[in-house]
């Protein structure tokens, strides 16, 4: 499908995450949170539909964010380019959880069903 790297790409995918990771923990360390928010929205969500590479991309992104204590001056030093990155992946990962949390709702239901 146009705009989704193959599979054989997902070790590649995951590799740049390990990198990012390592890069956001080093600007966390110098006390530059925003930087390395904004590191970890860069290339995000990757384009791909393996469930790993998502996962660990959201973990990256939200290791970042949990380093922030100043919401406000977050926004204020944020480009307006990383605020639909960051819209799109906390709008797709609230529709994940909804959408699992339906599955556990069809899959009791069905189970309740059957006894």
């Amino acid at each position: 499908m146009a705009g989704f790297e193959q599979a054989d790409n997902t070790e590649a995918i995951i590799t740049r995450i390990e990198h990012k990771s390592r890069k956001i923990e080093s600007l966390l360390k110098q006390y530059k949170p925003v930087e390395a928010l904004k590191t970890a929205l860069e290339g995000s969500p990757p384009l791909t539909k393996d469930e790993r590479c998502k996962s660990a991309n959201w973990i990256v992104v939200h290791r970042a964010i949990m380093a922030i204590k100043d919401v406000d001056s977050l926004f204020s030093a944020l480009d307006p380019e990383y605020y639909d990155v960051l819209m799109n992946l906390s709008l797709c990962t609230y529709i994940e959880v909804y959408r699992l949390e339906i599955d556990r709702l069809v899959i009791s239901a069905y189970e309740f069903m059957k006894s």
